[in-house]
């Protein structure tokens, strides 16, 4: 938004359909605020109008909510398509694939949508916020009606339109354009030497699972759960499920990254010299091959800045910024500025085993600013 709205020619991707809309939702005109309530209305108006498309045995928000509950959010998102999307047919997201046509408008009531149902299921969050879970039985499954539904997502429209929900803010003079889209960071749909500036924050190496902790949104969308988990989850840098095979790593991943992955693996605790330290050797495969795309895609002298955090694995620490820098120079790219923001507060406090292995559990953020 910030680009968008100092005039300069944006282009943004992301392997989460999830996170493209939410992107495209903060580009809404401000001088479409007024017609949004309205808007709203019409399409609560529009799905009491419609059955659901998708049949009762492939509908994924079945996973969370009763028959009649999942029925009205479908007829909710499939409203959202008869007014904003195809007046002619209506079908998930999920099937179309049509994420960069999407317009910003559609995009605001999708993410209304998102919200409504993640409201909805605050109870079944984990002790790890970012895992979202699933009844163990039907008989515990949400049965929210029809007309609460309706409310929420109407109420939803009303605080992102006010700015006030979760830091959702509105552009006020957009200038330039904003294509985004889905893709991932290791193929870009940009040409060789297009960009003058990258911006990025990859997942960071603390093994978050963003596609489970997103699984409700993609639902919404049209995502079965088997989609999900063995299709996007393993795409996703930083992915909790691991191949069965992973290379040797190599030199140019640099002295600070070998170092890490060999203590890893010589650590005593279970599964450390196996599974986790394939999950590791996975991600840094993943990381080195983002770099050489963004170095591709970068101009002669362009800049790319790259937000990262550290972490540790039992005591180790795992220097992720510094493990950058040393795979950045091998595609020349150079480093001109490191401004590090330490914190105290991480996912690690979470888990009262860590207290065995170490007793800080901050951490520091670094922004990495390169030039080719």
């Amino acid at each position: 938004t910030a680009s968008v709205s100092a005039g300069v020619r944006t282009y943004g991707f992301d392997l989460n359909p999830v996170m493209v809309i939410v992107a495209k939702a903060h580009l809404v005109n401000p001088r479409s605020m007024a017609s949004l309530r309205p808007l709203a209305v019409d399409i609560v108006c529009r799905a009491t109008k419609l059955d659901s498309l998708v049949p009762a045995d492939d509908e994924p928000l079945l996973a969370w909510f009763g028959p009649k509950s999942a029925h009205q959010i479908r007829r909710l998102e499939q409203a959202i398509q008869c007014v904003l999307v195809d007046e002619q047919e209506q079908h998930p997201l999920a099937l179309r694939c049509t994420y960069g046509g999407l317009s910003d408008l559609a995009a605001f009531y999708y993410t209304a949508l998102f919200r409504t149902v993640k409201t909805l299921l605050v109870g079944f969050s984990a002790t790890n916020p970012t895992w979202i879970k699933k009844p163990k039985a039907s008989a515990c499954r949400l049965r929210p009606g029809v007309d609460l539904i309706s409310k929420m997502f109407k109420s939803n429209v009303d605080l992102m339109n006010e700015g006030l929900g979760q830091g959702f803010c509105l552009s006020r003079d957009l200038q330039a354009d904003a294509h985004i889209d889905v893709a991932s960071s290791d193929s870009l749909p940009l040409p060789d030497r297009s960009v003058d500036l990258i911006i990025t924050s990859p997942p960071y190496c603390t093994r978050i699972d963003y596609a489970i902790t997103t699984s409700p949104e993609l639902a919404v969308l049209g995502y079965r759960q088997d989609v999900i988990s063995d299709t996007l989850r393993r795409q996703m840098i930083g992915t909790s499920t691991v191949r069965a095979t992973v290379p040797v790593p190599p030199n140019v991943w640099g002295r600070t990254c070998l170092k890490f992955l060999k203590d890893m693996a010589a650590h005593k605790s279970k599964a450390s010299a196996t599974y986790y330290y394939k999950n590791h050797v996975q991600y840094f495969q993943a990381i080195y091959t983002s770099l050489s795309e963004l170095h591709r895609c970068t101009k002669k002298d362009g800049r790319c800045v790259i937000v990262v955090q550290d972490s540790f694995y039992k005591e180790i620490h795992n220097d992720l910024p510094g493990i950058i820098v040393e795979m950045a120079e091998s595609y020349k790219f150079g480093l001109e500025r490191k401004a590090d923001f330490p914190f105290e507060r991480t996912m690690a406090r979470l888990h009262p085993g860590v207290r065995k292995y170490r007793d800080a559990y901050g951490g520091t953020e670094s922004v990495l600013c390169f030039r080719k």
